[in-house]
């Protein structure tokens, strides 16, 4: 039956009466949304009404994603006149399994009597029934039931679904349930970002205190040297939770990796590789496998060899994405429908044409992100808008936010003055508690307009009604700009829309004809599955990989660290005798002669190893020959105690980390790119001790008067995102190793301190630690911490809630009691 819907539904796509009716409504689709005068006939109504109904019923997701568009469409233009409309909306839906678009439906038009008949009654409450499960409040779509019943069974589950479909919060619910229930469980919840940590690990928490379970369960998200709760929830990027599996045997009995695609990423994909083997060889997790592309489905075969996946899959969100090409000439701007003939001319209405100032026509009233490709571009768009609201928005809570940005970061930093008109900008670097403030910011309505960069695609959840595009592309440093990959431009537009909150997301693409990629959204034939970085690399340039081996790879590029990384993981590989199995996998397309030579290569750089394989292993960024080179500079040293790394608090430590760095720096271990190595060490010895960002960025300041306040900003925390919480760390993490390698084979006690635990942190002391493992921002935990008297320790969320009631943080920000409040109320 749905092919005899597919082919009435083409026919009358190809009508000329549709196409004019069609017009019709997104004409008075656009008007309303720009606050023109519109009307549609009552007619047009109801011929786009009976066909959308034929179009949800075809097996052509292409046509259902049509009946989609117009039923959203309909229902902003004239869902309040026309009430029967909304009746045959709540059908549709409900013969989809679209439950959580009927409670948006019903929230909505609360007025409109739904009933028809007692038997379309009973059947809809019985489909209701079926998606509706005890542990989650909303009915379910029939993806998310068929989901969570596969969980529920045990499956191990890989699952594709495009961004906004709900699948994450399944996920989430059902690991919280299962831990809290148990006699003692571990899950291992893996993610791509530092930002996600906080996201994930905050939604874990409300989950488990909605459920009553928040002082069950324990919620990870750094290494610690201490016992585990028996219900651990850890909430790691790879890099983190492979660190964690270095130092202690874990036996992991659920893992879930989000973002999985990631697995094919340049930067990412190798470490996020073997961190799932490692996972694996200490024991048997129920595993369950998230990402938002049906391309990456077989990239986890050859890790997961012997599982049998239960595969659930879908490219159908509850929310709709009506692409509208956007257009400015000369006073006008046009508008039409993605691939359709229609066209809509509205007033300009301002100057100029600023994309900020586009978003501000088209998206006053509703809630908008405006992406841009760099950070600048990011303020400069805020910016636009902000100057053309007259007035700051009557909101203390904006007042509030302004007024940290203003005391924590700088004065002059301009997201204070745009937060206080309800405009923010968003992007990596942004301390996380201002990233975490501007989102929830967002989410409660507060902010109107957001300028943001790709960290839309790696999973943060900003969803808003409108999405501006402008040229999309990959920035890359010294280089030419690359076509963002499909499956993040589909979680950069899949924040067009939120699900209970709107039908439909728009997507403005501006002014199309002149972006230098223009396929995004074409149809594309079926491409190639996606494999692991690993494979991918040694197929594509294996020659680069033995460069890495010979230890001659390019040190300029941050590629070095993937290569270096896959290097050390043959040579472990070849010490396991499972080297000639992974070049055997499926995935390697290498000739017989280019296996064997590499393999040759391989023996070779083994055979000079001086490092053992497990400190190999544990520092898997740092090339074995730099890491042979730096253990013959230290065995070489008499007293080991003038090169080792002091504690956090003392007077010796930038003295001794300059010294030590630099000895890194000329054994390409450590490589800064936004700082030199002197200034690097004096924000880091900032950084460790817990000191404000504000004094850092003072810091800076001084040391370059001349760029603006925001620039510095800027270059403050990315110096401290990448060239001391990743770059750094990574050297001193195995600095440290080989240090102690060494001190032990001399039967000598020479006391070094993990510092680069502390730099991950941003701070050293113990209630520091306490107060980010809890889930507070660095940020949240300092002011914290220079508010109480040394000696009170939080160890727990109970301790900290007692604090909170007896007033003893009664003079903290309000932000930051903000923060505290979401964790404890």
């Amino acid at each position: 039956m749905s092919a005899f819907y597919t082919k009435l539904s083409n026919t009358i796509l190809s009508s000329e009466g549709y196409g004019a009716a069609s017009n019709e409504l997104f004409e008075n689709y656009v008007k309303k949304i720009a606050g023109e005068e519109h009307q549609i006939e009552r007619e047009v109504v109801k011929k786009l009404t009976t066909s959308l109904q034929y179009f949800y019923q075809s097996d052509d997701e292409s046509i259902r994603k049509k009946g989609a568009e117009l039923l959203s469409m309909l229902l902003y233009v004239c869902g309040e006149e026309v009430n029967e409309l909304v009746v045959i909306a709540d059908h549709v839906f409900n013969e989809a399994g679209d439950f959580p678009n009927i409670t948006l439906l019903r929230e909505k038009f609360p007025n409109i009597n739904f009933k028809i008949s007692m038997f379309d009654e009973v059947r809809k409450d019985l489909r209701e029934a079926l998606n509706t499960v005890e542990a989650i409040d909303h009915p379910l779509t029939d993806y998310q039931r068929s989901l969570w019943e596969d969980l529920e069974e045990g499956e191990d589950v890989i699952t594709a679904a495009p961004t906004s479909t709900g699948k994450t919060h399944i996920i989430l619910q059902y690991l919280v349930r299962e831990v809290a229930q148990s006699g003692g469980a571990f899950a291992a919840i893996v993610v791509p970002t530092r930002a996600l940590i906080s996201e994930v690990s905050n939604t874990v928490y409300e989950i488990a205190k909605k459920g009553g379970f928040e002082n069950d369960i324990e919620i990870c998200t750094f290494p610690k040297e201490e016992a585990y709760n028996s219900k651990t929830i850890f909430v790691m990027t790879q890099e983190r939770l492979f660190e964690t599996l270095q130092a202690d045997i874990l036996y992991f009995d659920f893992l879930f990796v989000d973002e999985a695609h990631n697995i094919s990423d340049k930067s990412r994909g190798v470490l996020l590789h073997m961190t799932l083997q490692k996972v694996l060889e200490g024991g048997e997790p129920q595993i369950i496998i998230s990402m938002p592309s049906q391309r990456y489905l077989k990239a986890f075969n050859s890790i997961f060899d012997e599982i049998e996946f239960s595969e659930r899959t879908t490219k159908r969100s509850p929310v709709a994405k009506i692409l509208i090409n956007t257009k400015l000439v000369n006073r006008d701007i046009i508008l039409s429908h993605y691939k359709s003939e229609s066209q809509v001319v509205i007033p300009k209405n301002f100057a100029g044409d600023k994309l900020g100032s586009i978003a501000y026509r088209l998206g006053s009233g509703e809630s908008n992100i405006v992406y841009r490709n760099k950070t600048n571009n990011c303020e400069d768009s805020a910016k636009a808008i902000s100057d053309m609201i007259t007035k700051e928005k009557d909101s203390p809570r904006l007042q509030e936010a302004a007024d940290y940005v203003a005391t924590f970061l700088h004065q002059d930093f301009t997201l204070a003055e745009n937060l206080k008109k309800g405009v923010a900008f968003h992007y990596g670097p942004l301390p996380g508690v201002v990233r975490r403030m501007v989102e929830s910011l967002a989410r409660d309505g507060e902010i109107d307009f957001i300028a943001c960069t790709s960290t839309l695609a790696e999973g943060v959840n900003l969803p808003a009604k409108n999405l501006f595009l402008q040229n999309p592309l990959q920035v890359v440093q010294f280089g030419n700009p690359e076509q963002i990959e499909d499956v993040k431009i589909d979680n950069i537009t899949g924040r067009a829309g939120r699900m209970l909150k709107h039908f439909s997301g728009n997507i403005f693409l501006v002014d199309l004809p002149s972006w230098r990629f223009q396929d995004y959204f074409e149809e594309k034939e079926d491409e190639a599955d996606k494999i692991p970085t690993y494979y991918q690399i040694l197929n594509d340039n294996v020659n680069g990989v033995k460069q890495a081996l010979q230890g001659t790879y390019d040190h300029s590029t941050d590629g070095q660290y993937t290569y270096y990384a896959i290097a050390n993981k043959l040579l472990k590989e070849f010490e396991n005798d499972t080297l000639s199995q992974t070049l055997d996998a499926n995935e390697i397309t290498l000739q017989p002669q280019v296996k064997i030579d590499l393999i040759s290569q391989v023996e070779r750089s083994f055979d000079e190893l001086i490092v053992d394989s497990f400190t190999l292993e544990a520092n898997p960024t740092v090339g074995y020959l730099q890491q042979n080179s730096l253990y013959d500079f230290l065995r070489m040293r008499g007293d080991l105690s003038e090169w080792a790394l002091p504690h956090p608090m003392s007077t010796r430590l930038y003295t001794q980390l300059e010294k030590i760095c630099s000895e890194l720096n000329q054994f390409g271990i450590f490589l800064p790119t936004k700082s030199s190595v002197p200034f690097a060490c004096v924000i880091a010895r900032k950084w460790i001790q817990g000191e404000s960002l504000h004094s850092i960025i003072l810091e800076q300041m001084n040391h370059w008067p001349r760029k603006k306040c925001n620039t510095n900003v800027r270059e403050v925390i990315a110096t401290i995102n990448s060239d001391i919480r990743f770059k750094m760390a990574s050297a001193l993490r195995c600095y440290q190793l080989l240090f102690t390698n060494i001190t032990q084979s001399r039967n000598e006690e020479v006391e070094s301190v993990k510092l680069h635990g502390f730099i991950e942190a941003g701070g050293c002391d113990k209630r520091f630690i306490q107060l980010v493992n809890i889930g507070l921002s660095r940020e949240t935990a300092v002011e914290i911490n220079s508010k109480l008297q040394p000696d009170i320790p939080i160890p727990n969320f109970e301790t900290l809630r007692s604090l909170y009631d007896e007033d003893s943080l009664s003079t903290l920000h309000p932000i930051t009691k903000k923060e505290i409040e979401r964790l404890l109320l």
